[in-house]
């Protein structure tokens, strides 16, 4: 009996950040501080897509600028000190960084196609300057709002006794003993 596999992508697709966990052999290729940057960097790059939208391409894109950077420390930490491999090393650093800004625009340039100018059509300078003042209006009420509840509690604590001097002071007894 053979059984028909579907077409296209499925419904519920394995999240990008698991399949890298779970497939890729980067303990086997990475030192612990270097996967670790591996990781650190992917996701700092994945932030700025949605997930539903990534293609594959993004994918292997985002992977690439992530092992370049971790190939890249990795080389200038064994030229440190040997001179003899500095220019070897700088030579090779500058391929990894222009492969790496052809991979940024690339990754730029689709999701720049994915944007739908419709859904923005019709915003001005004006309009976006209302919204951000609309925005720094709210946060400073709540800022303000903050700052009100924190006087009214340090006004009821015993922190504000004063001293003898003090025109509205009230004098404490304390008894010693």
């Amino acid at each position: 009996m053979v059984t028909k596999r579907p077409r296209g992508r499925p419904k519920n697709p394995p999240k990008f950040k698991e399949l890298m966990e779970e497939l890729m052999y980067t303990t086997d290729i990475f030192e612990p501080d270097e996967l670790e940057m591996f990781k650190g960097l992917s996701s700092i790059y994945l932030k700025d897509f949605d997930e539903e939208h990534l293609t594959a391409n993004d994918m292997d894109d985002i992977l690439t600028i992530a092992v370049n950077k971790v190939l890249e420390t990795r080389l200038l930490k064994a030229s440190k000190g040997h001179t003899d491999m500095q220019i070897d090393t700088s030579v090779a650093i500058e391929r990894l960084r222009k492969a790496t800004e052809k991979l940024k625009e690339n990754l730029a340039t689709r999701r720049k196609d994915r944007i739908d100018p419709k859904k923005f059509g019709g915003f001005s300078i004006v309009d976006i300057a209302v919204a951000y003042d609309m925005d720094k209006k709210r946060e400073l009420m709540d800022q303000s709002i903050k700052f009100k509840e924190e006087e009214v509690e340090t006004l009821k604590s015993e922190l504000l006794v004063g001293n003898k001097q003090d025109a509205d002071a009230e004098i404490i007894k304390v008894e010693e003993g």
